[in-house]
């Protein structure tokens, strides 16, 4: 299997792949650096056969994006620190079914020392390899195709997945489409409530169909659509027609599988269960359990991180032309139900591969994927400090919230554009929205380049505490700036070991 890995590496691909793991008793890489890669020296953050050979097994860790510069990110835009942590942990449940901290001692929280308040709820309905719960569509995100072909979905009008959010035009903020992005819209709405009621979440986003603005949508309707079956299979090796199988039922989201099946509306029950987890917002004086509506945030930050991610090797396979091999990625609605198609580059193969390629092992800006995924979750946490974060408390620094991400400003001058630039990065070359822009790192992406997994974390440590003071001197209402604070178990200090876990 490695072998056949390998073959495929020419072609680059994506996702994000733990990069803090403990090996050994040590943080350290989760596979191989870049240097041990006698091939393709000349080319940054490409993945070689030496470094794809260790994935099969992967230690305890976490990925840095979508936890620790989404908690950094949460945190620049005036989130309390023990709110931005929660939304951190559950964006990392998608992928483990359950998430418990490392330390910088190598430590990690667990149900026996210090670290256990840290530890989230388990259920396993994310999770990337649970296919009874159409888990790895919430990471592989297929879009819609009203046509039935895939021509729609890839054509001059169709959806871009790098760019989610920005295709079809006029796209998002003056539209979140809800035609061929249905997994995304309906996590999304379901995300921004700003009250605890359960919602509407649906298996892979499928309403009752209803008549949009543009069309016909599949995902805006108020109820989720009832035992349509929803099937295909994702290819385990580029060319070969043989893969994971994914064969569910429309109808609501389950939560977890693990011991009978429990839906989406038990989430609330789950993070209030101290059975289940202890994790509270402990900066809150009640200490109250975590809020239903940060989980919700959490898990939808991932999913569309993970758009992003997917963009340019799963998520943009077109159907090749009349004659091509290629059938495209994209799902329709066929006389059996909802037919999920898998493009040939979105094998577990070249999957792998950039796994390796997007987390970066080198000391270069990581590719543009990162760079759109971390943007988009500014956009999103602006979008939900202001409608549900504010009016809960959760906003500490209020100067430091943009009102919109259409061009108003925060009482400390800056707008949504103004912090995607100094938090995620400028770009420096490349037309906007080619897909082929160079972009040079900002205050969060810059620790990512490290070439060591310890100096990473040391870095974005140091990165978090430095914007921070900052901001102290910089804000209009200096006496009242809450400073940041890191992750449970880390601390300014390299080699300071009372914050560990105990």
């Amino acid at each position: 299997m490695v072998v056949l890995l390998g073959l495929a590496l020419s072609r680059p691909a994506s996702a994000f792949l733990e990069d803090l793991c403990t090996k050994n008793g040590k943080i350290q890489w989760c596979i191989k650096p870049f240097s041990a890669c006698k091939e393709q020296k000349d080319v940054p953050n490409r993945a070689c056969p030496a470094q794809v050979a260790e994935f099969v097994v992967i230690p305890p860790g976490r990925s840095m994006i979508h936890a620790d510069a989404t908690y950094f990110i949460a945190q620049a835009l005036g989130y309390r620190a023990d709110v931005a942590y929660w939304i951190a942990a559950y964006n990392e449940v998608e992928d483990y079914a359950q998430y418990a901290p490392i330390d910088q001692c190598d430590g990690q929280a667990t149900p026996t020392n210090s670290g256990k308040s840290y530890i989230t709820a388990e259920f396993n309905g994310f999770q990337r390899t649970n296919t009874a719960t159409a888990g790895p569509l919430y990471h592989y995100v297929v879009n819609f195709s009203p046509n039935g072909v895939g021509t729609d979905v890839h054509g001059a009008g169709g959806v871009q997945s790098e760019y989610p959010f920005h295709y079809p035009t006029p796209g998002y903020p003056v539209r979140i489409d809800d035609i061929y992005q249905g997994t995304l819209y309906n996590q999304r709405q379901w995300a921004m409530q700003p009250g605890t009621g359960p919602g509407l979440l649906c298996t892979v986003g499928f309403t009752v169909p209803t008549d949009a603005a543009n069309g016909t949508s599949n995902f805006s309707g108020k109820t989720c659509l009832a035992n349509v079956a929803i099937s295909g299979m994702v290819p385990t090796v580029e060319g070969l027609a043989a893969g994971a199988k994914i064969n569910v039922q429309s109808g609501p989201k389950v939560l977890d599988n693990s011991h009978g099946t429990v839906l989406y509306e038990k989430l609330q029950s789950y993070l209030d269960d101290k059975t289940k987890t202890t994790g509270t917002l402990w900066l809150d004086p009640a200490a109250p359990p975590v809020p239903v509506q940060v989980a919700r945030i959490g898990l939808y930050l991932h999913t569309l991180q993970d758009t992003a991610s997917h963009s340019t090797f799963c998520g943009d396979d077109a159907p090749s032309p009349p004659g091509g091999s290629d059938v495209g990625t994209y799902m329709a609605m066929v006389s059996t139900g909802v037919q999920l198609t898998f493009g040939t580059y979105c094998a577990a193969g070249p999957h792998v591969a950039g796994h390796v390629q997007e987390t970066g092992t080198g000391d270069q800006p990581l590719p543009l994927r990162d760079y759109v995924a971390l943007n988009m979750t500014v956009d999103e946490l602006i979008v939900f400090g202001n409608n549900v974060a504010k009016q809960n408390g959760w906003i500490v620094n209020p100067v430091l919230l943009p009102p919109d991400i259409t061009g108003g400003k925060s009482a400390a001058g800056a707008n949504a554009e103004d912090l995607r630039a100094r938090l995620v990065g400028t770009i420096v070359s490349g037309q906007r929205w080619t897909r082929a822009e160079i972009y040079r790192s900002g205050a969060v992406t810059r620790p990512l380049q490290q070439p060591s997994s310890i100096d990473r974390l040391h870095a974005m440590n140091a990165a978090i505490m430095a914007y921070s003071d900052a901001l102290r001197t910089q804000t209009p209402a200096v006496g009242r700036f809450t400073p940041f604070q890191l992750m449970p178990g880390n601390s300014a200090a390299p080699g300071d070991t009372s914050v560990c876990f105990k």
